[in-house]
């Protein structure tokens, strides 16, 4: 196996970027974080989404050009909030007692 990208302590990549831990060849660089390399919460790792290689998301951190242009954020509709249903107002009686 050869050696990671990333050397030594003071490299400033980020602590779970796949250039510390693989060689050049074996992971990706995406422009900036996409929804197209989510996080994996099972191993704290990114990923694409399409074959699973390991993505780095700072290419400024790891002096590399991006592989891949992150797109655009995904903009999704607004959430519609339940109607929730008109209460009557609460009297408080005195006739009641």
């Amino acid at each position: 196996m050869s050696e990671p990208f990333a050397q030594g302590e003071d490299h400033p990549a980020c602590g779970i970027c796949p250039s510390k831990r693989l060689p050049r060849e074996a992971f990706v660089v995406y422009s900036r974080p996409s929804w197209e390399c989510p996080f994996d919460p099972a191993d704290g790792f990114r990923y694409t989404l399409d074959d699973r290689t390991p993505a780095c998301v700072h290419p400024h951190k790891v002096g590399l050009e991006p592989d891949r242009i992150a797109p655009p954020p995904r903009t999704e509709p607004e959430p519609v909030p339940e109607a929730t249903p008109r209460r009557s107002r609460w009297r408080w009686s005195f006739r009641d007692r």
